[in-house]
């Protein structure tokens, strides 16, 4: 305590407003780079509905399957600079041991054109038995990113394994869609 008539010095030292200062600078910075990776892409998804069609993925199958390879063929409709491909491939990372015994193909917007394939909206996949008939075409599940909601190349695969081919053309979906 400082005797009466001496002036008390409540200015902060030098340090502490330098550290104060760094601090502050870095939840700044901390903030801006959360808002740059992360929250830019967080919000409401417009409530768009994609319509799926399977005349866009009929001529597909010849062309991707080579003949008599009698395995499962599953095609992955991607695009990279989609937001949404961040939660695509953790879900198809989640369902590799189901997905080990089909022949897989990813195709891009590029491949797309090419092949003269008219997919709506990304992440998308299309499904085809052993046989080469058509099991699935649509969004990879019901919830607003790929893997949240009810999942269904679960569903479909399980199907397949019991020896039912669902023909399943999921005609609509919301969620995490980058339109093409």
């Amino acid at each position: 305590m400082a005797p009466s008539g001496t002036p008390v010095n409540n200015t902060p030292k030098p340090s502490v407003f330098l550290l104060s200062s760094i601090i502050g600078a870095w939840l700044i910075l901390s903030a801006c780079a959360f808002w740059w990776f992360e929250w830019r892409y967080w919000g409401a998804y417009p409530k768009q509905l994609i319509q799926f069609d399977s005349q866009a993925v009929a001529d597909l199958y010849p062309i991707l399957m080579k003949h008599g390879m009698n395995q499962k063929l599953v095609v992955h409709f991607t695009d990279a600079s989609c937001p949404c491909e961040s939660y695509r491939v953790a879900h198809v990372d989640k369902l590799e041991h189901m997905l080990d015994s089909s022949h897989q193909v990813n195709i891009n917007p590029a491949e797309q054109t090419r092949l003269r394939v008219n997919i709506p909206a990304t992440p998308a996949v299309a499904i085809w038995d052993e046989d080469g008939e058509f099991a699935y075409f649509g969004p990879y599940s019901s919830g607003m990113t790929c893997g949240a909601g009810l999942d269904f190349i679960d569903l479909v695969f399980n199907k397949l394994a019991d020896g039912v081919n669902p023909s399943w053309l999921n005609t609509q979906g919301y969620g995490c869609f980058c339109a093409l």
